[in-house]
C-alpha cells in the first residue's frame, strides 16, 4: 500500500489533484521485490568493513523495496544487478513504474548499501508528504523536551483560576482556626489585616516560628486540601517543574498535640 501510494505520488497524484497522465497504479496486482535480494551472497559482495548482520538488516529497509510484476519478479529475483540477465536490464526493458526508473537512474553502475540508505530517506520524505502529520500532533516516540523549571507563586494560581481573589485560607492547626486569612488580588496573603508577599512569612506570623506556608494553609478544611495540593495540580496540568524555595516542615503534625 505504501509503495503504491509513492508510485501515485511520483505520477503526480498529489493534494487530491488528478495527475496529468490520469492513470493510477493498479492496486494489489504487483509483487514486493527486494532490489538487493535476500539471497545476496552469490552476486552482491559485502563492502569493506560491513558485516552479514548489517547487510541482512538493511535488506528490509524501505529504500530496498520496490514493486514488480510477478513474472518479472520471478525472472530477476535473486540475480545480480548488472549484466544482460541482471535486474537493471530487466527494469530497463520490461518495467514502466516511476519507482523503478528512479532506481535505475541512481544506480547506473551498481546498487549499493549506501544507495539503500539514501533512497530510504527519500521515500520516507515522500511518505510524510502523502500523509502529513496533523497540526499539533506529537508522536509518542518523539524525544521528550526538557520541562520548564519555574518558581510557582500565588499569582500563577490566580491567573490559572486555581485560586480566586478574596477566598479564605485556613490554618492547618485548630488552635489557630480563628485567624482570618485572605488571598488578595495581587497574590499576597492577608493575615488579620496585614499583607504578606510570601506564604512562609504569613504562616510564620501565625505559628510564631518559621513554617512552610504551602503546607500550612488549607483551601478546604474538611478534606485538608492544602495550597501545596493546589500547586501540584497546577504543575501537573502545565507540565512544568516547580522550584520550591520553602523548606518542608518535616516535624509538624496536622494537629497541635501539646497538653491542654
Amino acid at each position: 500500500m505504501v509503495l503504491e501510494a509513492i508510485e501515485d505520488h511520483l505520477r503526480g497524484w498529489r493534494d487530491n489533484k488528478e495527475a496529468l497522465g490520469q492513470e493510477r497504479i493498479i492496486r494489489g496486482q504487483l509483487a514486493i521485490e527486494h532490489v538487493m535480494p535476500r539471497k545476496w551472497q552469490i552476486h552482491w559482495p559485502l563492502a569493506a568493513g560491513d558485516t552479514e548482520e548489517d547487510r541482512d538488516a538493511r535488506l528490509h529497509l524501505l529504500g530496498n523495496l520496490t514493486l514488480l510484476t510477478k513474472r518479472l519478479n520471478s525472472k530477476v529475483s535473486n540475480g545480480p544487478w548488472a549484466g544482460t540477465e541482471g535486474k537493471m536490464a530487466g527494469l530497463n526493458e520490461h518495467d514502466v513504474l516511476l519507482l523503478n526508473r528512479e532506481i535505475v537512474k541512481s544506480a547506473a553502475n551498481s546498487w549499493t548499501d549506501d544507495l539503500i540508505k539514501s533512497r530510504t530517506q527519500e521515500l520516507a520524505q515522500i511518505v510524510t508528504e502523502i500523509w502529513p502529520v496533523p497540526n499539533g500532533h506529537r508522536s509518542a516516540f518523539a524525544s521528550k523536551q526538557p520541562r520548564v523549571r519555574k518558581k510557582i507563586g500565588i499569582p500563577d494560581l490566580l491567573a490559572a483560576g486555581a485560586l480566586t481573589p478574596g477566598m479564605s485560607l485556613f490554618p492547618r492547626r485548630k488552635k489557630h482556626s480563628e485567624r482570618v486569612v485572605v488571598v488578595l488580588p495581587d497574590g499576597r496573603v492577608e493575615v488579620d489585616g496585614v499583607a504578606f508577599a510570601r506564604l512562609r512569612e504569613a504562616a510564620t506570623s501565625i505559628v510564631g516560628k518559621p513554617s512552610n506556608g504551602w503546607w500550612f494553609f488549607l483551601v478546604d478544611q474538611e478534606a485538608k486540601r492544602s495550597l501545596r495540593d493546589v500547586r501540584q495540580d497546577y504543575v501537573s496540568a502545565m507540565s512544568v517543574d516547580e522550584e520550591d524555595d520553602e523548606p518542608d516542615d518535616d516535624g509538624d503534625d496536622d494537629e497541635d498535640n501539646s497538653p491542654g
